[in-house]
């Protein structure tokens, strides 16, 4: 997610709910990702981190940030790869079964209490550290409460996956 992206903000989350994922950590999903995905990017904009790494890894990409829920795929996508906005995560992994494509998103690690998950994703890949994010209005890390995971659905190299970073 960047920040250019304001009005994506009101449509796709709630207030506080936007926050941008460090480059190094995009670089880590990106690695365990299967090879030449043409991937779209909903809740990202072309000066996003996803695009830009996800394209250096060999995989065609489209960034939309336009309202999820009312946008179609782009033509030729086969997965989708972002951080979405946690506070419709549920609305998210349900429109994405609706869709049938596979993804891998950043969640929070919480969410797996819910065992809801489970019922959208089967590869699960954790961090052993805390994932940070920048605060767009600031442009400085956050102090995650919690840690998280990527949850995917077919498109990772692996079932399980633990990242030592």
């Amino acid at each position: 997610m960047t920040n250019s992206n304001a009005d994506v903000l009101a449509i796709n989350s709630v207030r506080g709910d936007e926050y941008f994922t460090l480059e190094k950590d995009v670089c880590i999903i990106a690695d365990n990702l299967i090879p030449e995905l043409n991937i779209w990017c909903p809740f990202d904009t072309e000066e996003s981190r996803f695009p830009h790494v996800l394209r250096e890894y060999g995989h065609t990409v489209t960034a939309t940030s336009s309202d999820f829920f009312t946008t179609e795929p782009p033509p030729g996508c086969n997965a989708v790869v972002s951080n979405p906005p946690f506070s419709r995560k549920k609305e998210i992994l349900q429109r994405l079964k609706d869709l049938n494509l596979p993804f891998a998103l950043i969640l929070p690690f919480l969410f797996l209490n819910d065992g809801v998950p489970l019922d959208y994703g089967h590869q699960i890949m954790l961090f052993r550290k805390r994932i940070h994010f920048v605060i767009p209005e600031i442009g400085e890390l956050n102090k995650p409460r919690t840690n998280c995971f990527v949850l995917s659905n077919g498109i990772l190299k692996n079932n399980f996956t633990i990242v030592r970073k």
